[in-house]
């Protein structure tokens, strides 16, 4: 980050947090400093496996990222609408990035994604592959070290519709 720049918020949804602590790299949320990842109370409740809840509690003390809450109007008034829709995380994460204009980083697809490209546009949504390729980019990681993550994720049922990160990067 250029000297002088604030970090971008970023509210982040269990998905993100589950694949980055499947892996043990919740540090590499951390380490991309030009984003700052906020994580609405409803999401923190959702991570339920006691190895994830202990990485999540180590990345918030040293400060990957940080919770929120939220009582502003705006906010409640989308979280209502969403919650009719989705689930209580996902619709805190969109509810907050709507009404703050913060960027959003998510997995989900279907509603999610469909709600979120409509209420934040296309710019504004961050995935687990995007946020490896920033890291990548940042000289945080390889691509080896990023291909292997993803072959572990793989493991448990996450699935990105490429074969190499390679494959993305070349495409730039």
């Amino acid at each position: 980050m250029t000297p002088g720049a604030t970090a971008r918020p970023v509210v982040t949804d269990t998905c993100i947090l589950i694949n980055f602590s499947i892996l043990d790299r919740l540090d590499l949320l951390g380490a991309l400093t030009c984003f700052e990842f906020l994580l609405p109370e409803g999401v923190v409740a959702e991570v339920c496996r006691p190895e994830h809840q202990r990485r999540l509690r180590q990345g918030l003390e040293q400060g990957f990222f940080r919770t929120i809450e939220f009582v502003e109007p705006e906010a409640l008034s989308i979280f209502a609408d969403l919650i009719r829709v989705m689930g209580k995380g996902e619709a805190a994460c969109l509810a907050m990035a709507a009404a703050h204009g913060w960027l959003v980083a998510s997995d989900e697809k279907r509603v999610f994604l469909r709600e979120a490209r409509h209420r934040l546009g296309t710019g504004r949504i961050l995935n687990t592959p995007a946020l490896f390729v920033l890291a990548i980019h940042g000289g945080l990681i390889t691509v080896e070290e990023a291909d292997e993550a993803k072959r572990q994720l793989e493991e448990y049922r996450f699935r990105m519709r490429f074969g190499s990160f390679r494959e993305i990067l070349g495409a730039r």
